[in-house]
């Protein structure tokens, strides 16, 4: 899915970045750096510019040398700080707020409003016009498409004489919230039937993400096929979910219609053929098609009709005629309305459906225990025994990704371990580095939940990325360590020179990932936003990565090989 093709292009391009980086390293950089001391570049004027650098190295070692004292002298306490971060990460990761992608902050709002009433479209846009003379002084922009659109080419949500299509501007994104509970608020007392949903502007990023998707989606499947739930019953049914749950689902949209029901009898009284009843019925009503223009991708139908009329004047004008008698040939004409009888019906404006059948959606919004929501509605539809329940939405949707996204987490954890574990040549001091990203994930989660973020699949991103890249440092760490003790360098002593060593390295590049993520942080275009949660998870996870690198790595170090030190 979506989520599987970012996190391809993004592990593609990392892994290509860092092989095309290695080989740089180990066989371009040699070349140009002996290149440059045995030619005279180093004898021009630009490389005789000195940088004055404000941190000198025995000041960076002084600071190294205070926090690895500072922790060695505090080991209870920093053991219990690695200890309670696990716990910690699980819990954050299952408190923290989790959606697909990130909430971008809009300043325009569409409403799509299904008054629910049989209204001409003159008395619909009179409501829209009320409407948008109250909400006048708290939006800058405001615009409605009313009732059936000439758009031919144009065949997504159609509009119908009863529905409209607001939009609004405001000046603020703070603001949009407040104006779509007073628009809510404002049509639902004036007009209770009104069915009314709010989404953003259809952009680019809504059309491939779809985050205006429900929360929940409460599917119901009448167990009876043949019969039709009438209006009644599924507002009942409504109200119960709303006075159950605390919850007001999007409504379901009717239509008003007339049903027409041929008396047969009557036919054979006055002797009329059915076929010519029927042809002058779809003439009446205008649905007698007769050809159909084709002009490049655009068809418009042709039909013929009279007259805009009432329904009764059509009934009563409308004369059918008879069949010749067979003796005298005499033709006689009926009205209409004789042979006919019209009720009044309600109906589903639209039908929807699945893999099991037609349904009937009821969708929520702002849910905050989803799993009590829906066992509360399932109990509300189980109460009749009419009803089959399913659930869908955005609520399933994030569970699944995030399931993907452990998986992904297990396997790159597992392909490290070993390949740590084959440079180390040891099966324990891989567990040490991979002990970092329990503690580095925690904080990067705190970070975003305290930023007001949730977990998503840009922060998600921006997770697994970044503890691939921090553990570096550990391994650096580690590696000058052993290096040392090879040597006969007593343990304490290795891990003060090691971390003087391969302290400015450290330093250098954690510094560039954190800087190079800040500026997306204080930009707010539709990009930046999107990618200021993968910053603020990579600044965090940089952030407590090194530090823990730096000083918590060590002390874990020196448990385990302490023992082995003293014989």
């Amino acid at each position: 899915g979506i989520a599987g093709a970012i996190f391809y292009d993004q592990a593609f391009s990392v892994t290509v970045g860092l092989m095309v980086s290695y080989f740089t390293g180990i066989m371009l950089l040699p070349v140009l750096y002996m290149l440059v001391y045995r030619t005279g570049l180093r004898k021009s004027w630009f490389s005789r510019i000195r940088i004055n650098n404000p941190i000198k190295d025995h000041t960076l070692d002084r600071f190294y040398d205070a926090g690895v004292d500072f922790i060695f002298a505090h080991k209870t306490a920093s053991v219990l700080f690695c200890i309670i971060s696990i716990p910690l990460c699980v819990f954050m990761f299952y408190f923290i707020g989790k959606e697909r992608m990130p909430e971008i902050d809009q300043n325009e709002l569409i409403a799509r409003v299904e008054w629910n009433e049989n209204i001409h479209v003159d008395e619909n846009r009179h409501r829209v016009n009320v409407l948008f003379e109250t909400l006048r002084e708290g939006t800058v922009e405001q615009t409605a498409a009313i009732g059936q659109q000439d758009y031919l080419l144009n065949r997504e949500q159609a509009l119908s004489s009863s529905e409209a299509e607001l939009y609004f501007k405001t000046k603020d994104p703070s603001e949009i919230a407040f104006l779509q509970e007073k628009v809510y608020r404002l049509l639902k007392s004036e007009y209770p039937l009104a069915v009314v949903s709010f989404s953003p502007p259809e952009t680019v990023f809504e059309k491939l993400f779809v985050t205006g998707e429900a929360d929940i989606v409460a599917e119901l499947y009448s167990r009876n096929k043949e019969k039709v739930p009438t209006a009644d019953e599924l507002r009942g049914l409504e109200n119960e979910f709303i006075t159950r749950t605390g919850y007001a689902p999007t409504g379901i949209a009717f239509e008003n219609q007339l049903n027409i029901r041929i008396n047969k009898e009557k036919l054979l009284l006055y002797n009329v053929s059915y076929d010519e009843l029927y042809r002058v019925l779809k003439t009446a009503f205008k649905e007698n098609s007769v050809a159909t223009l084709h002009s490049y991708q655009q068809y418009l139908p042709i039909s013929i009709a009279g007259d805009e009329k009432t329904v009764n004047q059509v009934l009563q004008e409308t004369l059918i005629q008879t069949q010749p008698d067979s003796k005298t040939g005499e033709v006689n004409f009926i009205p209409l309305r004789e042979l006919i009888k019209v009720t009044p019906a309600e109906d589903l404006k639209s039908i929807t459906a699945g893999r099991n059948g037609e349904y009937i959606p009821y969708k929520f919004y702002g849910v905050e225990n989803a799993e009590k929501l829906m066992t509360q509605v399932k109990e509300t539809s189980s109460e009749t025994g009419d009803w089959d329940i399913a659930f869908s939405g955005s609520f399933f949707s994030n569970q699944k990704m995030l399931d993907e996204l452990v998986v992904i987490l297990f396997i790159s954890l597992l392909l490290m371990y070993f390949i740590l574990a084959a440079q180390f040549e040891s099966f324990m001091q891989p567990l040490l580095v991979l002990m970092e990203i329990p503690i580095d994930v925690a904080f990067a989660l705190v970070l975003l939940w305290v930023c007001g973020h949730t977990l998503n699949l840009m922060s998600a991103i921006g997770l697994i990325v970044t503890c691939g890249i921090v553990i570096n440092d550990s391994i650096l760490k580690l590696d000058a360590i052993n290096e040392l003790r090879k040597e006969g360098v007593p343990l304490l002593e290795a891990i003060h020179e090691a971390g003087r060593r391969r302290l400015r390295p450290i330093i250098m590049t954690s510094l560039t990932t954190i800087f190079a993520m800040v500026p997306l942080l204080f930009s707010f275009d539709l990009g930046s936003e999107l990618q200021k949660p993968l910053s603020i998870a990579m600044i965090g996870t940089m952030t407590i990565g090194t530090l823990v690198s730096l000083f918590i790595i060590p002390l874990l170090y020196w448990f385990i090989y302490r023992n082995k030190e003293k014989r």
